[in-house]
């Protein structure tokens, strides 16, 4: 069986909450099994409604991370019904061989264990816990947070980019710290990865850089970056 489409490392700011948060110091590498049939499964459709947000914009800055925030809005729905968003989704495999997600299960149900089919399903259902009768929908809830030295916040400010409270809150938290100087691919890898949170796949104590929120981010990003990629390719050629 060819069971290799390619390998990627990238240093990733990520999530470090033990549960529902993005930590900055991991790599990804993104595996896949080529000889995946994903014509199997129907490709679904996820509607992005962006309910409620709040970006600070009171400086130049704060502007110019603005735009590449709504552009990531914005194109964000395009990432997440794109076929290759699919493809990688259904393919991602282990460096084992094995074609499967680490910690592949919502909550804490461990005795049911997703295929990555299963996992595919569940993120373009998006069946959020705590917004009821929006099936089909991602639906987001963000705010970004200006850390000012606070005590309170003092470790989250400095090490994660993103959190959520999946089981009581419908809203994504975002670290300015870094948002600061993300582009719009890398701020689609991490609203996608805290918006799987919201979906029940958490984080678990080992190996958090194999699991779904991890792995389906950074996949977005990739798809998020050939779509820009493409279009200014055709943009190019018109000008």
């Amino acid at each position: 069986m060819k069971k290799f489409l390619g390998t990627m490392m990238v240093a990733l700011i990520t999530t470090t909450t033990a549960f529902a948060s993005t930590d900055s110091t991991l790599n990804i590498e993104l595996n896949f099994d080529k000889s995946t049939d994903v014509n199997s499964v129907d490709s679904e459709y996820l509607k992005v409604v962006p309910e409620n947000w709040r970006f600070p914009s009171s400086t130049n800055l704060g502007k110019q991370q603005k735009e590449k925030f709504v552009a990531a809005l914005e194109l964000l729905e395009e990432v997440m019904n794109h076929e290759e968003f699919k493809t990688m989704v259904l393919s991602y495999e282990k460096e084992t061989g094995v074609r499967e997600f680490q910690k592949n299960y919502l909550w804490r149900n461990s005795s049911d264990r997703l295929s990555n089919e299963d996992i595919y399903k569940i993120i373009m259902t998006g069946d959020e816990k705590m917004r009821d009768n929006t099936i089909g929908e991602m639906n987001l809830n963000s705010y970004v947070k200006v850390c000012r030295g606070v005590r309170k916040w003092g470790i989250w400010c400095r090490k994660v980019v993103g959190s959520t409270d999946p089981s009581n809150s419908k809203w994504i938290k975002l670290n300015w710290k870094f948002y600061a100087k993300f582009d719009t691919p890398k701020m689609i890898n991490n609203l996608t990865h805290e918006w799987l949170h919201l979906l029940g796949f958490l984080h678990g104590s080992e190996n958090m850089r194999k699991e779904v929120p991890y792995i389906v981010g950074q996949i977005a990003e990739e798809v998020a970056r050939k779509i820009l990629a493409e279009r200014k390719q055709v943009f190019n050629k018109v000008d």
